[in-house]
């Protein structure tokens, strides 16, 4: 959590749209793939609705998937988006590529470890789910002195969601991570009486529009 008095009003955190691989379940990690039909227009609607804000500045993981949803994002609202590689999703190392059933065939010593939900084991050439934790905490802590007071929108990834939910809310890793963290969901966090409190989680009411 932060330890700054001054911290912004709220954190809007956004998931790409689907991809390619999502939809195969596909491990990306920091590599990338394109979005589906689906997943473009999920892009359009959430786009649509977040066109008016309300939010003041806007954040993006600066691989493909979520860099295309945030220009989509910024095409309706003319808020243009800066990129931080803090954002990006977990590296999953010698997984990328992989669909879940091959990665875990590959590697079932290594998926042993990995299902005990321990957060300081990383992935062989990869990261640990408690590195990402970090690279989020040190974001938030540079939104505090950039933007106090403001409303940041951040889209990024499942993986960076979740560790929004596991960092400001800290609450235990198992608990976020079994959260359920749907494509172009809007998740906000609110700074109210010294602390981070939860809004919403995983909205998607905007794919629930006929045109999405």
């Amino acid at each position: 959590m932060s330890s700054h008095s001054a911290s912004p009003a709220r954190f809007l955190v956004v998931r790409h749209g689907e991809t390619e691989a999502n939809a195969v379940r596909r491990y990306m990690g920091q590599e990338d793939s394109p979005l589906t039909p689906l997943g473009i227009r999920q892009v359009k609607a959430v786009a649509g609705r977040l066109a008016s804000g309300p939010f003041d500045v806007l954040y993006a993981s600066d691989l493909g998937r979520a860099m295309r949803t945030a220009e989509t994002i910024a095409e309706a609202s003319g808020v243009e988006p800066v990129l931080d590689p803090r954002l990006r999703e977990r590296n999953s190392g010698v997984l990328e590529g992989l669909i879940d059933d091959e990665a875990r065939a590959c590697y079932p010593e290594l998926f042993t470890r990995l299902d005990v939900l321990d957060p300081d084991i990383a992935i062989p050439e990869g990261e640990s789910a408690s590195e990402v934790r970090c690279r989020v905490a040190s974001f938030v802590n540079d939104m505090a002195d950039r933007h106090p007071g403001e409303t940041i929108l951040v889209v990024g990834h499942g993986g960076i969601s979740r560790a929004f939910l596991w960092h400001l809310l800290d609450i235990p890793f198992r608990a976020a991570r079994w959260a359920r963290c749907d494509n172009t969901s809007i998740s906000s966090f609110v700074w109210r009486h010294d602390m981070w409190l939860l809004e919403t989680w995983n909205d998607t009411t905007h794919l629930s529009c006929p045109s999405a």
